[in-house]
């Protein structure tokens, strides 16, 4: 049995599907309320690699995707992106008229799509496409309007006494004879309570008085009157486990939000409202962004457009197949780490790595890579340059002579030319959008460092100006010099790296020396050093 998680969950699907005699049903969703982010991809990733792994097991598998379009807007984002994944500021009080109205009766911001809803949904599956993962959508809208919800709708109705037992359980706040039932008023689009209900004529009663949504009230029209269930939504616990009997879900990964939350409800109303058997549930831990929570106040959201203008979609994938049960840091402001992670795992995959690995990490480090590439990995291995040293080249040299140094170094050669020229491409962008200041480069003149250079104490200053006489020497002999320099003059080597920091980029740190002086104009370095 292989150790890789979503191919443990997958057994456990296949295993659950062939007793009820039917396809694998994996699903998961969003609510296009504006530009979701990098963690909400959690729930299409987790949910896509078990996929795989069903399909890989040579079992059919369907792969759902619902937008919860029907929603109403809670709250207005302080930016939103066009369809294009670019980012613009939103005027709150243009967009708060539509507080409270489902997402798809409220107009596209940006006036190229139908809907709010539309708009979103598009830029999300866009994301989604440059990743190259393929779901089948399904708008929850358009499954109202079908008549696909009226059989968990009148079965909520009908159990209205085992539907308040449930809810006073996990909502203390409902009263006895609750309706876990909103409709869409006809003249405002805004959602309202339904305070009757007409099951032969299947329709509900209600007064457009406003809604409680969040920490906010919708303004209500006041309108009164009758409408179908088609012109309504149920309440989230009791939409969920509708949806769930709709695509007969074997398997929907969600976050601790809903773990801790609309899960337990949701587990007790599919069996004694509905009637079915939950899926099987896998929660997955949230990540940060470079050591903080996603969020819109603070300006730190990341779509999938974002991200894959510093790294390739197989880096960006390959976060996603580490253990999602652990809370990680998505670091962008170091985001080498990440790819430097990425190309082991592709040495690995390919044997061309001699890293001392025991044999079951390297095969569970090659199912990773396996899924990154959606099972379909290159027939061979094609090298690519250090991500940080493509980082330090382009702040140095034009991409033609980035690309003409990395010749010369043996990073490149006819086969991979393109693949570095995209990698200098992405580093440019992630030193000009998200890198630590300590990766910016910017050489200092003769007379800066000449200033800077005073403050040095004497050996350091004598064994930097020795090493500048062995700027010829290859990369491990330079290193050997070190030490021995080092050695002679009773420096330690972070003491003769800060100083070449300090001489060479005014600040005590920066990327690795070795590469970077050896990147640079040997006759500059020398100037500079000695």
């Amino acid at each position: 049995m292989t150790l890789f998680w979503a191919d443990q969950l997958a057994e456990k699907a296949i295993e659950r599907a062939k007793k009820e005699g039917q396809p694998v049903s994996i699903k998961c969703q969003q609510t296009p309320s504006g530009g979701k982010h990098i963690g909400n991809l959690n729930d299409v990733l987790r949910a896509y690699f078990v996929c795989l792994g069903v399909k890989d097991k040579g079992y059919p598998c369907k792969f759902i995707h619902t937008t919860d379009d029907r929603d109403p807007l809670k709250n207005v984002p302080g930016r939103i992106a066009d369809l294009e994944g670019n980012w613009h500021n939103t005027d709150k009080t243009t967009f708060n008229e539509y507080l409270g109205k489902s997402l798809f009766l409220i107009p596209d911001p940006f006036k190229c799509c139908s809907s709010w809803a539309e708009h979103f949904t598009k830029v999300w599956m866009k994301g989604l496409e440059m990743l190259n993962v393929n779901v089948e959508l399904y708008s929850v809208n358009k499954l109202y309007e079908e008549g696909r919800f009226e059989p968990y709708i009148e079965k909520v109705f009908k159990n209205r006494e085992v539907v308040s037992e449930i809810i006073s359980k996990y909502q203390t706040s409902k009263s006895k004879g609750y309706i876990p039932f909103d409709a869409i008023c006809p003249k405002c689009g805004r959602l309202a309570n339904v305070d009757d209900v007409d099951i032969e004529n299947k329709k509900v009663h209600f007064v457009c008085g406003g809604k409680s949504i969040k920490d906010k009230k919708s303004e209500g029209c006041g309108y009164e009157g009758w409408v179908p269930w088609s012109q309504g939504k149920l309440q989230w616990r009791f939409e969920w486990p509708a949806l769930w009997c709709i695509f007969n879900t074997t398997f929907e990964p969600f976050g601790k939000d809903h773990a801790e939350g609309s899960w337990p409800s949701g587990k007790e109303i599919i069996k004694r409202v509905y009637g079915r058997e939950p899926p099987i549930p896998f929660v997955y831990e949230f990540f940060l962004v470079d050591g903080k929570k996603m969020s819109a106040s603070q300006g730190n959201v990341y779509i999938v457009q974002d991200i894959l203008k510093v790294i390739e979609p197989e880096v960006f994938m390959y976060y996603y197949t580490k253990r999602p049960e652990k809370q990680r840091d998505f670091e962008l402001a170091h985001i080498y780490r990440l790819v430097d992670e990425f190309d082991d795992a592709e040495r690995i995959y390919f044997n061309v790595d001699n890293t001392a690995y025991s044999e079951q990490k390297k095969e569970s480090i090659k199912r990773m890579y396996q899924m990154t590439m959606h099972l379909n990995p290159p027939k061979k291995y094609i090298s690519k340059p250090s991500y940080a040293f493509c980082a330090t080249l382009i702040q140095i040299l034009d991409e033609d002579n980035a690309i003409k140094r990395l010749r010369e170094l043996g990073h490149v050669n006819d086969e991979n030319e393109d693949v570095a020229r995209r990698r200098l491409q992405l580093a440019k962008n992630w030193i000009e959008l998200y890198a630590d200041d300590s990766y910016k480069i910017k050489l200092l003149t003769i007379e800066e460092s000449e200033k800077i250079k005073k403050n040095l104490p004497n050996n350091v200053k004598i064994a930097l100006a020795e090493f500048s006489d062995k700027l010829n020497l290859s990369e491990d002999e330079q290193i050997r010099v070190i030490k021995e320099i080092c050695e002679k003059h009773d420096i330690k080597p972070k003491e003769f790296f800060e100083g070449a920091y300090t001489i060479l980029l005014g600040k005590n740190k920066g990327p690795r020396l070795i590469p970077f002086i050896n990147s640079l104009n040997k006759g500059k370095v020398k100037e500079l050093l000695s």
